[in-house]
């Protein structure tokens, strides 16, 4: 029986460059929580840019594992209450990111906005103030990031291949834009859906995990329900347990309404 559904945000409750949630998307997760199955979301997000989503589906509890899991928090009818932060000093590993891939826009998290190097395009950040590049890494973060502009995902991943980072850090690429998350090594979606499943006193088998890109790969391998997002990339779809429709299809949907109508996750 399946008494937790953690499911990724972007490329998977909403599009790229997006903050709009379907209503149908809306509706199928509070039917789920209704029935009494825990939500929450896991992302590479931050508390502060998830807020809209979370405000548009309108749930009075849910978890949240922020910022690829460097940030675990609940929200109940009190809040959200922040559990635990794991941060990174990002300065060396940028400094060698850098050299391998030069001319990324640089950020962090720090106190309620991006510190950035340059301005990201629009959309792409919430709270964001242009900063000296020592500000910008000379702190602890939850969050820091590298953004090229005029590079694809898959040319940044195969420029950094052999690039050795410093110990502790590790990082994540996505799917579709030239963006580097760094976070501390051992830190993901997963390591953290341990600490909730843990706290909720359940097993894997009873996690159901939905997502679309490399960040979600240790998550969905990890749940006892592992479902890919329809145009997610083959790594992600080699550790999936099922595939649904993509998020302009409401794939999200077709998953919670199949859970919630007892017939389980059959997509494939």
């Amino acid at each position: 029986m399946i008494r937790l559904v953690l499911c990724d945000v972007d490329g998977t409750l909403v599009g790229p460059w997006s903050d709009e949630v379907s209503d149908r998307t809306c509706r199928a997760v509070r039917e789920l929580a209704a029935t009494g199955v825990e939500f929450g979301y896991a992302t590479g997000r931050t508390i502060e840019s998830l807020r809209p989503v979370m405000d548009q589906i309108g749930l009075k509890k849910a978890w949240l594992a922020a910022s690829n899991g460097a940030v675990l928090a609940r929200l109940d009818e009190d809040g959200i209450k922040v559990i635990h932060e794991k941060p990174i000093d990002p300065a060396e590993a940028v400094r060698r990111l850098l050299v391998a891939v030069p001319g990324a826009i640089v950020a962090s998290w720090q106190d309620g906005v991006y510190l950035t190097t340059r301005p990201f395009p629009p959309g792409e950040l919430v709270a964001e103030r242009v900063a000296p590049y020592d500000d910008v890494v000379g702190r602890p973060t939850t969050k820091a990031v590298l953004r090229w502009l005029d590079r694809t995902s898959a040319e940044v991943l195969e420029r950094i291949e052999g690039t050795e980072l410093p110990s502790g850090v590790d990082v994540v690429v996505s799917k579709l834009r030239a963006w580097l998350d760094l976070l501390p090594w051992g830190v993901s979606k997963a390591a953290t859906a341990v600490e909730i499943a843990e706290t909720m006193g359940i097993d894997p088998s009873e996690v159901l995990a939905i997502g679309d890109d490399y960040n979600d790969i240790d998550l969905l391998h990890w749940a006892g329900r592992g479902v890919a997002m329809g145009g997610s990339p083959a790594p992600v779809l080699a550790v999936a347990d099922a595939l649904t429709g993509s998020v302009e299809e409401d794939g999200v949907a077709q998953v919670l309404e199949e859970l919630v109508s007892g017939h389980g996750v059959t997509t494939w």
